[in-house]
C-alpha cells in the first residue's frame, strides 16, 4: 500500500484542529511538509506535530519535499490560484469550501486538472456524517419517491467569525460562502444533484459588526489578516431555487440574528412516498394506510476523520471523490446566483 505524503497549505484553526491530528491518526497517510505565510507559526506548528518541514511558501516547498497531495486551508480567494500551482506538478488537492470566489478561475482550474489527472476534492464534511449517510442510503433506494421540496436551514445568534471571514475581497461573500454552503450542498446532494432552473436570493447585513456582550466566535489565526476587522459582507441569506425536474429548494442561512439557533443543519425532505428531517434524523413512511415515523439508531462517527480518510482513499485509489471540483463549481454557481438575484431584485434563470 502506498504511503501518501501529504502537504498542508494554510495553518488556520480548522488545519490545527481537524486536519493535522486526524492525518496524523490516519494509516497511509503521513504530513510531510506545512506551509503558511507567516513562517513563525509554520515553525511552531511543525515542531508541535513533529512535521519535518516547514516554509512560507509552497513553491519553495515543492522545490525540497516530495509531496503527493496538498491540503489547502487558506482564505477563499487563494484556493484557486494555489491548486492551479500543485496541479502543475501533478500533485493532487484537497481544498476546504467554497472551491473558489471566481467562477471562471474554478471553471479553468477544473479544466486544467483533468487534463493532468489531478484529482480535486472540496471539503463538505456534513456528507460524511453517519446520519447524513443513511438518509441518502434511504434517498438512493427511492425510499421518498420523487422529492419535490427541500428546506435547508442553519442559524447562529451570535455566531459571526471574526478576521478575514468578514472581508468580501478574501472571502468573496458572508454568511452564505461560510455556512450556507454546507447547508445548500448538503440539501442539493440528498436531492440527487437535480438541474437548476432559476434562483431567487436575498442577502443583507442584518446585524453587522455587533458589540453584543458576552459572546465568542470563531476567529482567524491569520493576525496578519485580522488587523483591518473589515465587514462589508453579508451575515443572513435566504433563497429559494427551482430545479429542471420541478422540485425546489428553500434556504436559510445567519451568522447571527435575533431568535432560536440550530444546533446542526435542519433539513427537511418532502417526496410523495415518504418525508425526512434531518436532525434529529427521522424517516416518514405511509405503510398498509398508516403513517409512521422511526428514528434509525445509529453511532455517531467524526465526520472529519472520515472526510480525509476518504481523501487519502481516493489520492491511492485513483478514484472520484465525492464531493469533486464539479460539485463545488456547482455550488458555487447556486451561490453567485443567489448574489446576483439579491442584487438585482428579481430572479435569476440559469443558463
Amino acid at each position: 500500500m502506498k504511503n501518501i505524503n501529504i502537504g498542508i497549505i494554510g495553518l488556520g484553526a480548522i488545519a490545527e484542529t481537524s486536519h493535522i491530528p486526524h492525518l496524523n491518526d490516519t494509516e497511509n497517510a503521513t504530513i510531510a511538509a506545512v506551509v503558511d505565510l507567516d513562517r513563525n507559526r509554520a515553525q511552531t506548528i511543525a515542531e508541535k506535530y513533529q512535521v519535518p518541514h516547514f516554509f512560507q511558501d509552497m513553491e519553495e516547498m515543492f522545490k525540497q519535499v516530495k509531496v503527493d497531495a496538498v491540503m489547502i486551508c487558506t482564505p477563499n480567494q487563494t484556493h484557486i490560484k494555489l491548486a492551479k500551482l500543485a496541479a502543475e506538478k501533478g500533485i493532487h488537492v484537497f481544498m476546504e469550501k467554497p472551491i473558489g470566489t471566481d467562477l471562471q478561475n474554478v471553471k479553468e482550474y477544473l479544466e486544467f486538472a483533468e487534463a493532468r489527472n489531478v484529482l480535486t476534492m472540496v471539503g463538505m464534511p456534513h456528507r460524511f456524517r453517519r446520519d447524513v449517510s443513511i438518509l441518502k442510503e434511504y434517498a438512493e433506494q427511492e425510499a421518498f419517491g420523487n422529492i419535490y421540496y427541500a428546506k435547508a436551514k442553519l442559524f447562529r445568534r451570535r455566531g459571526t467569525p471574526k478576521g478575514w471571514f468578514t472581508n468580501k475581497a478574501l472571502a468573496g461573500g458572508g454568511a452564505m460562502m461560510d455556512i450556507g454552503v454546507h447547508a445548500l450542498d448538503l440539501a442539493w446532494w440528498l436531492m440527487g444533484n437535480p438541474e437548476v432552473q432559476s434562483v431567487t436570493g436575498k442577502t443583507l447585513a442584518g446585524l453587522g459588526n455587533y458589540q453584543t456582550k458576552y459572546t465568542a466566535s470563531w476567529e482567524s489565526k491569520n493576525k496578519q489578516l485580522n488587523v483591518e476587522q473589515l465587514f462589508d459582507v453579508e451575515d443572513f441569506a435566504s433563497a429559494w431555487i427551482r430545479f429542471k425536474n420541478g422540485s425546489v429548494l428553500s434556504l436559510e442561512v445567519a451568522w447571527a440574528m435575533n431568535g432560536e439557533q440550530d444546533g446542526n443543519i435542519d433539513i427537511e425532505l418532502l417526496g410523495d412516498k415518504g418525508g425526512a428531517t434531518l436532525s434529529p434524523l427521522t424517516i416518514f413512511k405511509e405503510e398498509d394506510g398508516l403513517l409512521s415515523k422511526t428514528n434509525p439508531i445509529y453511532e455517531n462517527n467524526a465526520l472529519f476523520k472520515a472526510e480525509i480518510e476518504h481523501f487519502i482513499d481516493c489520492v491511492r485509489t485513483k478514484t472520484t471523490p465525492l464531493i469533486d471540483g464539479n460539485d463545488g463549481y456547482e455550488v458555487l454557481k447556486m451561490i453567485h446566483a443567489i448574489y446576483d438575484s439579491s442584487n438585482l431584485n428579481k430572479e435569476v434563470n440559469y443558463n
